[in-house]
């Protein structure tokens, strides 16, 4: 067999034409529906007004007054740094600690405060509007 200076050359030049033939051009066209950008906005517009009026809270007992009261104040004197309220929703009485924007804020105080409540849990409420 004798080597040749060209068949290098010819196998280069091979596996560049076929590489060539191979190659693929792609060109991607999209119709989409001009409602489609309306029903995104819409639905933007809708996901700010939820989280502007929505906020999470731990509830820390619901029941009677009397043993309502004694969570509201052992609960003020564990947290002094976390607002707790008492409220009425018939026929309880509800005690929650906190205001969280931020739904891990509120996951890593429960945390927190399960020691001291081991009931406790967070729950999502939404702003009363004064209309």
């Amino acid at each position: 067999m004798k080597n040749s200076s060209w068949e290098p050359l010819l196998l280069v030049l091979i596996f560049s034409i076929s590489s060539l033939s191979f190659s693929q051009t792609a060109e991607l066209n999209v119709k989409q529906d001009p409602r489609l950008d309306s029903l995104l906005n819409k639905k933007i517009a809708l996901d700010r007004e939820r989280y502007a009026n929505e906020y999470y809270t731990l509830q820390l007992y619901y029941g009677n007054l009397e043993t309502a009261t004694e969570t509201l104040e052992n609960a003020k004197e564990a947290y002094p740094n976390i607002p707790v309220e008492l409220s009425f929703e018939t026929p309880n009485y509800k005690v929650q600690a906190g205001r969280f924007k931020d739904k891990i804020l509120g996951l890593k105080t429960l945390d927190t405060v399960k020691r001291d409540f081991p009931s406790a849990f967070l729950l999502t409420r939404k702003i009363e509007s004064l209309e």
